[in-house]
């Protein structure tokens, strides 16, 4: 490729390139208007050539590639239509918009939620009630017939699978989200194509030049060199990581399927050829594109093939490129690897900003359904405050489920810090969300067991994951009602933790796992498919009827979403603190920006539990609070903020609250007594007894027995705490063993 002009002599004598290339590019682009593009080449053509020459050299011939890529990058900037450009210069002036509290994500298959292209447009109604301001399309790109990876065996970046529509289609579609004030993403498979990609054809019939676009190999002798090393992904169903090819006799890496040929990034044209089919993407509309299977991207012998520096690398190579191409789009990491692996596809170790914008925080998602299993906190914490910082231009995308299946995460060395062992938590995981452990009310399904360890992921909606399937059709009101507090706790956390929160299509309704996947051939051996379930629009409906499953889910997330909006600290740089309480059942975060805070706890058990407001730092040792999730103000009046089975309560500071105004509350309590025997109810409360039991409040009216009642005046949102005793002649002769809890005005009394 020439070097556009630049003298081959100053190149190879020059300690640094930049301003050559710079230099360049500022003369081949001398004519073209752009108000920033003088400061963008500045910013960005440094971060690109530090990456590029990193992974390819500095050679001469590599100025010459670098330009091209640049100049390519600034074609796209001066052809983008004026609404995405527009929308590039509106982001570049606010680099946090999307950081905001408003973000609320969804992920769906187009023809499992709405048919086609064409229908999803018309269906967006229903996702802005919802909250959505985000909508991750699973993969809608032209795939090979037959087996397809859920369509992540692509044959053609540049069309969209018949069935769904047309490009034309997903340009209106992108417009229309646009208009609604939502992003469009949509999934970029990088580590390969499908056989049936017109390279990979081409590399088929002999062609050189094509060949090295793939990791293809003449004899057995490198990939059993590098199969020593290679974990396998699909051990059960694509066991190996190369495909012997007989129209070539050649071997192919396929680390996925053996339709699915590993890219050859060692090669520079591969770099650009993917480079150009991302901006035709994204001159449809993407806002955001999902880089697939990045840490799969850079092969070295000797190693797992997987996080390689040269992946990083060319990550930020491509950032940089966006940059000056199209300067609002984002790039997400799907990168579901350990903690400390994970945040470096965000930038970390001097990257920060220079890399992926958004990622899966697969940590918070598997540890939030350990602690959900074993109603302890403890790994999750210590996970949690273990994972390296992110940048401050870095989101989590905060997900209960997933199109995917649960890997269980859980580290090693996270595990032995809370006395446990990694592969009996994992396998704790796999078994008790199997439904295979007695006390397990969940009905989900190993995936890929270790036939070696007995470890496994795990596949089924959150709704059979967290017990709504079973309570459902056992027709259990009560374990109905403990499966909902515990879908509602895990999203409360999501949409409260540091990052944004990702939805699933059809888990805001409660859809069950869906079994209809067993009749297609295709999909009969993946029971990743059983939480995959078409959207079911009858049980849609069932969200504006009060009382039903769909619409306390879907009213629930709207509300969260609600919330979002109005809280300052829940912004994507708030700094976020785990604090360590002596309740192992509970988790309790507080997000900080600037001088405003929130405190949200949440009880992973199914009994009530407190927390102590002694043990938490002074500036929330406070006697009153607002609960930003009701916008009423609490009043805990025993010192312990209490919460119930699966509660959560996001926390404001409200220091000069004034007291509410008094309400009526009935205290009924079913205790059986002796003749002669009277009930009375003791309490820090001034009502009962303020802490003496000799001035507990009583005796209880018996008029019902053996249910005892007093009626009390209180304070609104007063929260009290109280034990019963039982007097004889005016001595006292028992104590209740356990305390009760009970919020001003309400009748439920809960144990302690």
């Amino acid at each position: 490729m020439p070097s556009a002009g630049i003298p081959r002599k100053r190149w190879e004598t020059s300690g640094d390139h930049v301003p050559l290339l710079l230099r360049a590019v500022r003369r081949r682009h001398a004519g073209t208007p752009a108000h920033d593009l003088d400061a963008r080449l500045a910013r960005y053509v440094p971060d690109f050539w530090a990456a590029y020459a990193a992974v390819y050299g500095a050679e001469y011939v590599r100025a010459g590639e670098a330009l091209h890529l640049i100049d390519t990058a600034l074609d796209v900037w001066q052809s983008r239509p004026e609404p995405l450009r527009q929308r590039d210069r509106d982001r570049a002036a606010r680099p946090d918009w999307y950081q905001q509290p408003d973000f609320v994500g969804v992920s769906l298959y187009v023809d499992r939620f709405a048919g086609t292209l064409d229908g999803l447009r018309q269906r967006l109604p229903y996702l802005k009630e919802l909250g959505v301001t985000y909508v991750h399309l699973m993969p809608l790109l032209h795939t090979r017939p037959g087996p397809n990876d859920g369509g992540y065996a692509v044959s053609d970046y540049r069309r969209v699978a018949p069935a769904l529509g047309t490009m034309d289609d997903l340009r209106a579609l992108a417009a229309e989200l646009h208009e609604q004030g939502m992003l469009l993403a949509i999934d970029f498979v990088m580590n390969h194509t499908a056989r049936e990609h017109a390279w990979a054809q081409k590399a088929l019939t002999g062609d050189p030049a094509y060949q090295d676009f793939y990791l293809i190999f003449d004899d057995r002798s490198e990939p059993d060199a590098f199969e020593r090393t290679l974990p396998e992904v699909f051990p059960d169903f694509a066991p190996g990581n190369f495909t012997f090819v007989p129209e070539i006799q050649k071997w192919v890496w396929t680390s996925f399927y053996d339709f699915q040929w590993d890219l050859n990034y060692r090669n520079p044209a591969v770099f650009a050829a993917m480079f150009g089919e991302m901006l035709y993407l994204v001159q449809a509309g993407a806002d955001v594109l999902r880089l697939d299977a990045v840490p799969f991207l850079w092969k070295e012998k000797g190693t797992d093939c997987r996080n390689r520096p040269e992946a990083h690398a060319l990550l930020r190579a491509y950032r940089a490129l966006m940059r000056l191409a199209a300067p609002g789009v984002l790039f997400k990491a799907e990168a579901i690897v350990a903690p400390g692996e994970i945040v470096r596809y965000l930038g970390t170790g001097g990257y920060e900003g220079k890399a992926c914008e958004l990622a899966y925080n697969a940590t918070l998602m598997c540890h939030l359904w350990h602690a959900l299993a074993s109603e302890n906190t403890q790994l999750l914490r210590t996970a949690l405050t273990a994972l390296p910082p992110t940048p401050e231009t870095a989101v989590w995308l905060n997900y209960v489920r997933c199109h995917d299946d649960i890997g269980w995460g859980l580290a090693d060395v996270d595990c032995a810090a809370v006395g446990q062992r990694g592969p009996d938590t994992r396998r704790f995981c796999s078994d008790f969300y199997a439904g295979r452990l007695p006390h397990s009310y969940a009905e989900g399904y190993r995936f890929q067991v270790d036939r070696r360890t007995g470890e496994a992921r795990t596949s089924g909606t959150a709704a059979a994951l967290s017990g709504l399937q079973k309570a459902l059709v056992e027709a259990s009101p009560d374990a109905t009602e403990a499966a909902l507090s515990r879908l509602l706790l895990l999203y409360s956390v999501l949409f409260s933790m540091r990052g944004a929160p990702l939805l699933y299509s059809g888990d805001e309704l409660g859809q069950l796992n869906d079994f209809a996947y067993l009749d297609d051939p295709l999909k009969a051996g993946d029971n990743r498919w059983v939480h995959r379930p078409p959207m079911d629009w009858e049980r849609a409906g069932q969200r504006h009827i009060p009382g039903t499953v769909p619409h306390r889910i879907f009213t629930a997330l709207q509300r969260f979403a609600e919330i979002r909006r109005t809280l300052r600290m829940l912004h994507g740089r708030a700094r976020e603190h785990v604090f360590f309480s002596r309740n192992d059942r509970l988790l309790v975060v507080e997000r900080v920006l600037d001088d405003e805070r929130l405190l949200v706890v949440s009880n992973f058990s199914g009994c009530s539990q407190a927390l102590s407001v002694a043990e938490l730092p002074p500036r929330w040792r406070l006697a009153a609070f607002t609960d930003a999730c009701t916008g009423e103000t609490l009043r805990f009046v025993s010192g312990e903020v209490v919460l119930p089975p699966y509660g959560y309560r996001w926390l404001l500071p409200a220091p000069d609250a004034p007291p509410g105004e008094l309400v009526t509350t009935t205290i009924r309590l079913t205790v059986k007594t002796f003749w002669g025997e009277q009930l009375y109810v003791a309490g820090n409360l001034d009502a009962l007894g303020g802490g003496d039991p000799r001035r507990a409040l009583g005796p209880l009216d018996a008029d019902e027995y053996p249910v005892w009642s007093a009626e009390v005046a209180l304070p609104v949102g007063t929260v009290f705490t109280f034990r019963w005793l039982k007097r004889r002649g005016g001595h006292l002769v028992a104590w209740s063993e356990k305390t009760y809890w009970m919020k001003a005005g309400e009748m439920r009394i809960f144990e302690l």
